[in-house]
């Protein structure tokens, strides 16, 4: 009992340590699968803030294409970044539509799967056609069924009501935990050509780019900021180019800098750890003070008697923390089993958690091994 209550302050430090490493590395792996599901290679290009702002500074169809002329073989997907919101009833089904404008090959850089039907094509860019590409939840919400592909919608497009044809019916392919980070949104996702509800003339705040793999999404970006700024009689200060990578990577940093932070913290629990087995020691080596006395009386060596005690700490030590780090991994897979999400257990961290604990029992655990190989056997054998 009494080697048990020493090794619990071990236990609780290398559980602690092992759980908040074990979260912060699983986190970053939920956090890479999300940036994966939003895009690698995908970013925001927008207007920035400018004293003397013209309505020449917004970006035009036509400023679409030039950039698609330009920039061919680097672009694999721009777009306007905008969205149209309208309330949808269909035989007393009322939802709230959330129509984002795409443009043909859409599905090439995003996880889409089309389950009925098509998606945006380049003739309903060319054409302006009245088409509506649905979420299969806001199908089935609508409709009560998933194919509902030849049907039609009513929907408000500038306080116009506007019939749109329903094309294609898709499900997009992302991780759980941003599902589960989603909540209940309450409004449905769907997709139309992004020049049908607008006109030629029409000015867009900001663009959704996609960069081609094999060329740098920052150094492109710079690129095509530059070509903007002399297109618009601008500065490639006026207009920002934001990255995914970029915002994963300072996400990556806090949810580092957090692990970190908070394991140090909970390390401190080590060093009392460590404090219990140096005191349970002492007590040991007063308790066992003739034992030494006559091991030493029988040719026992000062290093024999040290390594004895020593042996003894470092035992303590690592097993608390194996128990520590069986009892960390226990509660980050029930944890992670609860919400849903791939729980990462780095065996590195693992092994220098069991090391640092036999480290922690040997450096505590030194001054009274120390102490007992040092003793007279005489004055020993005399303790009672």
């Amino acid at each position: 009992m009494r080697s048990l209550l020493t090794m619990l302050g071990i236990i609780i430090g290398i559980s602690s340590v092992i759980s908040i490493v074990s979260i912060g590395d699983s986190m970053k792996g939920v956090m890479d699968d999300i940036y994966k599901d939003f895009g690698e290679n995908r970013a925001i290009l927008y207007v920035g803030n400018i004293e003397d702002f013209r309505t020449t500074d917004f970006f035009y169809n036509d400023d679409l294409e030039l950039l698609k002329e330009r920039f061919n073989e680097k672009l694999s997907y721009i777009c306007p970044s905008d969205s149209l919101r309208s309330d949808v009833t269909v035989n007393r089904n009322t939802v709230k539509l959330n129509m984002e404008f795409i443009d043909s090959g859409y599905e090439k850089v995003q996880q889409i799967k089309m389950l009925y039907g098509r998606m945006i094509n380049s003739n309903d860019i060319i054409r302006k056609s009245k088409v509506v590409v649905l979420e299969e939840k806001a199908a089935l919400k609508l409709l009560g069924k998933g194919n509902v592909v030849g049907n039609t919608i009513r929907v408000k497009i500038d306080n116009t009501m506007e019939d749109l044809l329903i094309v294609g019916v898709y499900k997009i392919e992302q991780s759980p935990f941003l599902t589960l980070m989603q909540g209940q949104n309450m409004y449905e996702n769907s997709f139309i050509p992004y020049t049908m509800p607008t006109s030629s003339n029409y000015g867009y705040y900001a663009l959704d780019v996609f960069i081609n793999e094999k060329y740098s999404i920052s150094t492109t970006g710079e690129e095509i900021i530059s070509y903007l700024a002399k297109l618009k009689n601008r500065t490639p200060e006026n207009y920002i180019y934001y990255t995914v990578e970029e915002e994963q990577v300072q996400v990556e940093s806090i949810v580092t800098g957090l692990s970190v932070a908070v394991a140090a913290i909970a390390a401190i629990s080590l060093l009392v750890g460590g404090i219990g087995i140096m005191n349970i020691m002492l007590v040991s080596v007063t308790e066992r003070t003739r034992e030494i006395g006559i091991k030493k009386a029988l040719g026992a060596r000062t290093n024999d008697v040290l390594f004895q005690f020593l042996i003894e700490s470092a035992t303590l030590s690592a097993i608390g923390g194996i128990v520590g780090t069986l009892t960390g991994i226990g509660f980050v897979m029930i944890g992670g089993s609860f919400i849903s999400i791939p729980i990462v257990v780095n065996p590195g961290s693992i092994i220098l958690a069991v090391a640092f604990a036999m480290i922690i029992g040997i450096f505590f655990g030194y001054y009274p091994a120390k102490k007992a190989a040092k003793s007279d056997p005489i004055e020993a054998l005399r303790y009672e």
